[in-house]
């Protein structure tokens, strides 16, 4: 005759006590582990396209700045047309000033790396692209 379902026999107990019964839910446990550090990974895939998405758009950025100031157009209008939308602009430096021993057009940009999520920057996380076109 079996034990009545819901009451622990001592055989069970001791099972139990000593380690002999199957180990349960630690199925659950591994998943919960394997997806936190899944979820991590991504996380850090699409902080690092972001990264490279905006050093990508400031470069281009500030060479279609200075091409904009070679054919006598507004280097910021270019600049910001460039851009994404999400990307924020800290900083734009045209002229002489813009990057050391300038003989040129010169463009320097300087925008905010976001952090996490499109639109959330620090203004301490910066990339600062720079563009020379000589004179003709």
């Amino acid at each position: 005759m079996s034990a009545p379902r819901g009451r622990r026999t001592a055989g069970r107990l001791w099972a139990r006590a000593v380690g002999d019964e199957p180990e349960r839910g630690s199925m659950a446990i591994e998943l919960v582990g394997f997806v936190t550090v899944l979820v991590f990974a991504t996380i850090l895939l699409v902080q690092g396209f972001m990264v490279v998405t905006v050093i990508s758009s400031a470069q281009q950025a500030a060479r279609d700045g200075a091409r904009a100031q070679m054919g006598g157009g507004s280097a910021t209008e270019a600049v910001y047309a460039q851009l994404p939308d999400w990307v924020t602009v800290q900083d734009i430096r045209t002229g002489a000033g813009a990057v050391a021993g300038c003989a040129g057009r010169c463009v320097a940009v300087e925008v905010r790396v976001p952090l996490g999520l499109p639109g959330w920057s620090s203004k301490d996380v910066t990339v600062v692209r720079t563009a020379e076109l000589p004179e003709e």
